[in-house]
């Protein structure tokens, strides 16, 4: 369910990690399809090994903004024990379909120690119940945002989603249906999530809808931001799947000492890390 990670990166904090935590997931969302990888290549070790791992790299690059994903990062073993122990090193923030119950964690963590990016599935989710849960944890959401994936069956009930979130101060922001590398939503679906994404007029939402194109372009994406796959394998972003920047477990591990050229031609995702 790694979709989101859709906000400008925080000038304070150094280094961002997107770590896809595991493949399981408690959805069956057919435009995701991770969850037919559920335990494929997943490495689970025990939260004290990570909390070792993720000291280390505090010692490399200081205090880190750590985007948890997934699957849905909420059905690791020890999930909660983990994410209480990560959030003494760096500032979390989880990629969730909100099925779970934040409470444990709010409890203890403030907003900004704790984020929720929080995404919205139509397929597997009563918009009430999502909607009732986004506004009661409203303070740890991601930009006061959430996020829904622009599938055809749900881009004509955006407008109003949009306009019941927007009512609590709430911003909706969807995103473009993609299959590989190429966007699946029509000419008239991509004008409607134009119409209700706060991207809208942005070159974020050019790169979402592959109006524009990041080939070529230096990128800190593997400088100051990695992917950690659910192997430990380390990408420079989720488009990539070559472990360039080698391996979580590895004690050498170091990201890139600079930027460089994107290779790719779509850019979904991660964007703010395009060096214009």
């Amino acid at each position: 369910m790694g979709i989101p990670m859709e906000d400008k990166p925080d000038k304070a904090v150094k280094t961002t990690f997107g770590w896809d935590l595991c493949h399981s997931c408690n959805y069956r969302c057919p435009y995701c399809r991770g969850w037919e990888r559920q335990s494929a290549g997943d490495i689970t070790l025990p939260p004290e090994r990570w909390l070792e791992i993720w000291e280390r790299i505090r010692g490399l690059y200081g205090k880190c903004h750590i985007f948890v994903s997934g699957g849905e990062p909420s059905t690791y073993p020890q999930f909660t024990e983990l994410m209480l122990g990560l959030a003494k090193l760096h500032e979390v923030d989880i990629c969730t379909n909100l099925s779970w119950d934040p409470a444990a964690l709010a409890a203890v963590l403030p907003p900004g120690q704790l984020t929720l990016s929080a995404t919205f599935h139509a397929d597997f989710a009563d918009f009430e119940e999502f909607f009732a849960k986004a506004v009661k944890f409203k303070a740890y959401l991601a930009s006061g945002q959430v996020y829904t994936v622009a599938q055809p069956s749900s881009v004509g009930l955006l407008p109003e989603w949009s306009r019941r979130f927007a009512g609590h101060g709430i911003k909706l922001v969807p995103i473009p249906l993609r299959g590989g590398e190429e966007v699946l939503n029509t000419e008239t679906e991509k004008t409607a999530i134009s119409e209700v994404s706060p991207y809208s007029g942005d070159k974020k939402l050019g790169y979402q809808l592959k109006a524009l194109s990041p080939k070529g372009k230096l990128c800190a994406a593997g400088q100051r931001y990695a992917v950690i796959r659910s192997d430990c394998r380390v990408d420079r972003c989720s488009q990539t799947c070559d472990g360039e920047v080698g391996s979580i477990l590895a004690p050498e591990f170091r990201l890139f000492e600079k930027p460089v050229p994107c290779k790719k031609d779509y850019c979904p995702i991660e964007s703010q890390w395009i060096i214009e």
